[in-house]
């Protein structure tokens, strides 16, 4: 069974005065409906949003990596300055 991709959602809302000409406005200079203009900013904000969640995500896998890579490097050092085994330091 096919699945409907897009749907029709008709809502009711009260902007205030401002928003709505701001909206009004910006619909004008794109050449396009206030409901498309609604639309597209809704869309880009969304984008945006999954964006930071990205980002945030990448910068946290950096410092864990980096946390990583910094642990080695002190196990690796540990290594190298302790005597061979069976040998006292002297």
């Amino acid at each position: 069974m096919a699945r409907k991709l897009t749907e029709t959602v008709k809502l009711q809302v009260r902007l205030s005065e401002r928003l709505r000409r701001r909206l009004e406005q910006a619909a004008k200079h794109n050449d396009w409906s206030m409901n498309t203009e609604i639309w597209d900013r809704l869309d880009v904000s969304f984008q945006r949003e999954d964006a930071e969640k990205m980002m945030k995500k990448a910068e946290r896998d950096a410092v864990q990596a980096l946390q990583e890579v910094n642990l080695l490097a002190a196990e690796r050092k540990s290594k190298q300055e302790s005597p061979p085994k069976g040998e006292d330091s002297k």
